[in-house]
């Protein structure tokens, strides 16, 4: 998400940056049409840098709906001669893309009967009365839902939870606000932190593993991933859960804590309100469980069974599942029906689409070779350097910017540079892709911290402190993970 096209207050936009934003793009395009390429560089590369920039300036400034912005390729590729239209079409179908698919169903379905509702609250109500456990809870089941559904579902069922816990807390004692912005910062970043585990937690790792496939047939398999994703989940979330609560406030006040043991009726009562737990929730949690597992286990059952089994055959065999199965005994309704499952995010699919095709005619065209070429002073910078200057620059832009669309226009420049100098373009891929997930500082950065910032409890000025340390901890923990756990799980 960006502010390009608004005021300083957010409120009204800019006409004249809109229209200037608007017309880049398609003029730089145009240009790239008309004149001749450099020295070294093809036609169709410099066609490509020209949709590559048009794609860019209209995903950063949003002046067009990204997922709109993302069907460019399906019109200029053929129209520029960049590439034929079938092949332009096809990464729009790509696996991963299914996948995902796959999980926002399961996450769908979860959300239509409460099952994560039901998760949360249990966590909750376990986590005894000390505030820093409480928040810690809170924190946690936030990480652990974002790992399977949408960042932005699970913060949107997380805060009336939150806010209920805080306005309990503030009646007892009015002036103590310190546990209150902690609980609901820990939603936001439970959340991003939460999503970096798994494959389908977040846009941007799937998207890392789609291109990576696609583009060096380097295939990433949804356990191979949490073998990384989760130690480096885990451990960005104590971290952040010791900064929140030791740090930047000061939550374990006696005050703090005589008004957190009114917390435990409160959950009481809200699951009260859910009563026993229904057929369908526990059909949701029985083909969620079975997913999982399957995900997890997926190579030892295909060497056990002989099958070609896929993470993409497992998402949609589950949510295929759940439209099969009953919901209640004799009324015909299933766990899953056509009416909720249209609530999918299609934009983020077609955004993948985009994407992918913006990355294959990156390396198809030369593009990928020229831009290695022209920089191949790079190889004098050491390894750990060079990640740790990805880290930083993707960390710092997705402040300002959607991080799929950060994603999906830098990891096709970052990889082939990666290759030409390191031999490998995992070095810059994978800690590029993670830290599109790690921006804990502005509003506008991630869904999940507009969620948290628009409940009117927390200012920007508290975001902005919070955040900025956690944004240092994170390009840290990724540089350290790309280069010790990466490493070893990818070979690199």
């Amino acid at each position: 998400m960006s502010l390009v096209n608004q005021t300083k207050d957010g409120s009204q936009p800019r006409p004249l940056m809109s229209t200037v934003m608007l017309l880049l793009g398609p003029l730089v395009m145009l240009l790239t049409c008309l004149i001749d390429p450099p020295a070294g560089m093809s036609v169709s590369a410099l066609r490509t840098a020209g949709l590559a920039f048009w794609m860019a300036t209209w995903w950063v400034s949003e002046v067009v709906p990204i997922p709109a912005t993302s069907l460019l390729p399906l019109v200029i590729s053929p129209l520029a001669g960049i590439a034929a239209i079938k092949g332009v079409a096809s990464p729009y179908a790509h696996p991963l893309i299914f996948l995902f698919l796959g999980g926002f169903l399961i996450s769908i379905a979860m959300e239509r009967w409460g099952l994560h509702k039901r998760i949360a609250l249990n966590t909750m109500l376990r986590a005894g009365t000390k505030p820093s456990l409480q928040i810690l809870a809170m924190m946690l089941v936030t990480a652990f839902l974002s790992m399977w559904m949408s960042n932005t579902a699970t913060a949107v069922m997380m805060l009336p939870i939150a806010m209920s816990i805080t306005m309990l807390v503030k009646q007892s004692n009015p002036e103590n606000d310190q546990f209150g912005k902690a609980l609901l910062l820990s939603i936001a970043y439970g959340a991003s932190i939460g999503g970096i585990a798994t494959l389908i937690g977040t846009p941007p790792n799937a998207l890392m593993a789609a291109y990576l496939s696609d583009s060096y047939k380097i295939d990433i398999g949804f356990a191979q991933w949490m073998k990384v994703g989760v130690p480096l989940a885990t451990v960005m979330l104590a971290l952040c859960w010791v900064w929140l609560t030791k740090f930047a406030y000061k939550v374990d006040t006696d005050c703090a804590k005589a008004a957190s043991k009114d917390t435990k009726s409160l959950f009481l009562s809200q699951l009260q309100e859910l009563g026993a737990m229904q057929r369908a929730e526990k059909g949701v949690a029985a083909v969620f469980v079975l997913a999982a597992v399957c995900w997890i286990f997926r190579p030892v059952l295909a060497d056990l069974s002989g099958l070609k089994i896929s993470d993409t055959g497992i998402a949609i065999a589950a949510a295929l599942l759940l439209f099969v199965l009953p919901a209640n005994k004799g009324d015909g309704e299933r766990i899953l029906d056509w009416e909720s499952a249209a609530k999918v995010p299609w934009g983020v699919l077609l955004l993948f689409g985009g994407g992918l095709t913006l990355a294959a005619q990156i390396k198809s065209s030369g593009l990928a070779e020229y831009i290695a070429h022209m920089i191949e002073g790079a190889s004098a910078i050491p390894l750990v350097l060079s990640v740790l200057a990805v880290a930083t620059l993707i960390t710092f832009l997705t402040e300002i910017t959607s991080n799929t669309a950060t994603a999906a226009g830098f990891l096709p420049l970052l990889g082939p540079v990666a290759e030409s100098v390191f031999g490998t373009p995992l070095v810059w891929v994978i800690p590029a892709a993670i830290a599109c997930s790690c921006a804990f500082m502005m509003p506008v950065a991630t869904p999940p911290n507009a969620i948290v910032f628009g409940s009117g409890q927390i200012q920007m000025r508290d975001m902005i402190r919070s955040g900025f340390a956690l944004n240092i901890i994170a390009i840290a923990m990724i540089t350290v993970v790309t280069m010790t756990i990466a490493a070893v799980v990818f070979g690199f």
